[in-house]
């Protein structure tokens, strides 16, 4: 073999290597990058469920506090018609 043989498959293992350095940088980087997907969702998806549970009981509160208003409207509206009647 002559050198020049020599130095081009130094030439071609070098660039595998620094191809092969490419792609498992980038196969790190996937790999990062679907674990913090995975980790994302299942964060979302937690608070999605917390978000559902407090609106749910926000909302219990507004119907109880609307229930509590229109019974007293109706007793100020009783009320009122009383007054009238005595008049």
């Amino acid at each position: 073999m002559t050198w020049e043989i020599v130095a081009g498959w130094i030439a071609l293992c070098t660039a595998g290597i620094g191809a092969g350095k490419i792609v498992y940088d980038l196969s790190r980087t996937l790999t990062k990058l679907n674990c913090s997907v995975e980790n994302l969702n299942s964060t979302l998806t937690a608070l999605t469920t917390e978000n559902g549970q407090e609106h749910e009981e926000l909302y219990g509160g507004v119907a109880e506090a609307l229930d509590a208003l229109q019974a007293q409207e109706i007793r100020l509206t009783k009320l009122e018609a009383s007054v009238k009647d005595i008049t």
